[in-house]
């Protein structure tokens, strides 16, 4: 009786869980303003960030040297460096979301080639 009992809960408790998996976020529209809104404030962030954390390990490391600007410049550059990849690498992100939005919505297989290069993947400068 008793493990009828879970086994039945279990299956129970299982067939919650793949219902929970399956829905997608209520509310959730990657089109709406606010979600765009977020994107772009995480690329602002992105780049600031780089920037602050290059000024003060170069001030830091400039004052502990006692080269004042020629460090802070040097990690200032690396730090903008860094933020710009950030920024690259999430307009990628959203760039790969919208093609799999698209081709969703157009039907074809997610797998499929559309015959566009995609360039940069190589992480090569010129894209071949």
């Amino acid at each position: 009786m008793k493990n009828t009992t879970q086994s039945r809960r279990l299956s129970n408790l299982g067939d919650r869980i793949k219902s929970l998996q399956t829905n997608e976020q209520p509310g959730f529209d990657r089109d709406h303003p606010a979600n765009q809104a977020h994107v772009a404030w995480r690329m602002v962030i992105d780049l600031v960030a780089g920037i602050g954390v290059g000024v003060a390990v170069g001030f830091g490391l400039d004052h502990l040297f006692g080269t004042l600007p020629v460090l802070m410049v040097i990690f200032t550059l690396t730090g903008l460096a860094a933020g710009v990849n950030l920024m690259l690498r999430t307009a990628k992100e959203v760039s790969s979301a919208e093609r799999e939005k698209s081709s969703e919505s157009d039907g074809a297989n997610p797998g499929q080639s559309t015959g566009q290069a995609d360039r940069g993947t190589r992480g090569d400068a010129c894209g071949n």
